[in-house]
């Protein structure tokens, strides 16, 4: 039998889960509603097998769903259905040597400090480095968040998105269509156990108001009023984000961005290196 999970939060997590998850501090109750999801999932779906059972991958669920039994039920299961119906991508996202070049590219990866309200800090290049098919560009974003995701402190605190929009074009925006933004949405939106605090485009191009247009209809309120579209003007990113963490390419002193070292650990983890 696997072991259970053990509580590894710090105090303070611990007390941010609390009172904005509705996480137990006592590890039984919190045990009791893995159990309960666990069952539930089983119950609904007897013809549907868990991509994993352990406890660690059915917390991130009620974290994300803030302990609510039927809404966590229901990410996880359109997060089961919803990979299972985009092969394309997430066949991509279970073996990274099919998206090695794109991910060469650097067109989604974190960065190693943190915003100011603790969240992870994750940067979008769609577009760097020429033309891509759009499912090697989904399957990097798909990957990245489930690696972020991992990380309890992350799955806590959440991600802050910054989006460089410097590198989109023509070649990327006609592959898009509405069909395809629903899709795409609807994973960040309703199956991925990722925390969204704030989306930041910046260097959006006039054609950026396309993809913008087919992908608001199915966007939800919460995030359409997290979504800032900042041009060239970092000043708002500079509230949320210190200086010190940004990269150059939005005025910071952090360091650079580093494709190769995130790529080494999605393949270190992936065991395909």
């Amino acid at each position: 039998m696997a072991q259970r999970y053990q509580c590894k939060l710090s105090p303070k997590t611990l007390e941010k889960a609390n009172k904005e998850l509705n996480e137990p501090e006592d590890n039984d109750d919190r045990l009791k509603a893995i159990d309960d999801l666990k069952k539930a999932f089983q119950e609904q779906n007897p013809d549907m097998k868990l991509a994993r059972d352990d406890d660690e991958f059915l917390l991130r669920f009620l974290r994300a769903r803030k302990f609510n039994q039927e809404r966590a039920l229901a990410m996880i299961t359109n997060y089961h259905k919803k990979t299972a119906d985009w092969p394309e991508v997430f066949d991509k996202v279970k073996n990274p040597a099919l998206i090695s070049d794109t991910l060469d590219l650097g067109v989604v990866l974190p960065l190693k400090g943190k915003a100011k309200d603790g969240s992870t800090i994750v940067v979008g290049r769609p577009g760097i480095g020429g033309t891509y098919n759009l499912t090697d560009l989904y399957a990097s974003i798909f990957l990245t968040m489930e690696k972020m995701v991992e990380d309890e402190e992350t799955q806590v605190y959440g991600v802050t998105v910054i989006q460089d929009l410097a590198y989109l074009g023509m070649d990327y925006v006609k592959q898009i269509n509405p069909s395809i933004s629903r899709r795409f949405v609807g994973i960040v939106q309703d199956s991925l156990p990722l925390r969204v605090k704030s989306l930041n485009a910046t260097n959006e191009p006039k054609i950026f108001d396309i993809v913008f247009a087919m992908a608001q209809p199915f966007m939800k309120e919460k995030i359409k009023k997290r979504y800032r579209l900042l041009g060239q003007d970092f000043t708002m990113l500079y509230e949320i984000i210190d200086k010190s963490v940004l990269p150059p390419m939005f005025a910071g002193s952090g360091p650079p961005l580093d494709p190769e070292e995130w790529k080494q650990k999605l393949f270190k983890e992936e065991s395909i290196l």
